[in-house]
């Protein structure tokens, strides 16, 4: 398995709204908000869309990630370990978007059961 280099976790960390496609079919990337935990990428779905990048990589899609002018290749996969690193998970999201108040119904969002249910890792291929 590829590690996440330190150059792309950086830019994750420092970038607002990352990038992912995901299917066959997509040529657009989707913009949505990742966290990095212990290296790792993770990301969640906010609405859970039948035809969405999300239930793209949960059929095994490959993907894309892209961040600044890098563009990595992903498989998704759900965490087997959500229930012991999703508090790490919540606290990033609250870290990292919180810096602005409007945010905040977001990010509570993205930390109820039914988003954390949607948790996404990113694994480079």
């Amino acid at each position: 398995m590829k590690k996440n280099s330190k150059a792309f976790l950086k830019c994750i960390n420092e970038t607002h709204i990352t990038s992912v496609r995901a299917g066959k079919e997509r040529e657009k990337f989707t913009g949505i908000w990742m966290v990095v935990v212990d290296g790792r990428i993770f990301g969640r779905s906010y609405y859970g869309a039948e035809r969405s990048w999300y239930t793209a990589l949960l059929k095994g899609d490959k993907g894309d990630i892209k961040c600044g002018k890098e563009i990595i290749p992903v498989k998704g996969i759900k965490p087997g370990d959500i229930n012991s690193i999703n508090g790490a998970i919540n606290k990033a999201y609250e870290k990292k978007y919180l810096v602005r108040a409007y945010n905040k119904k977001w990010v509570d969002g993205l930390c109820e059961p039914e988003r954390v249910a949607r948790t996404m890792e990113f694994i480079p291929v």
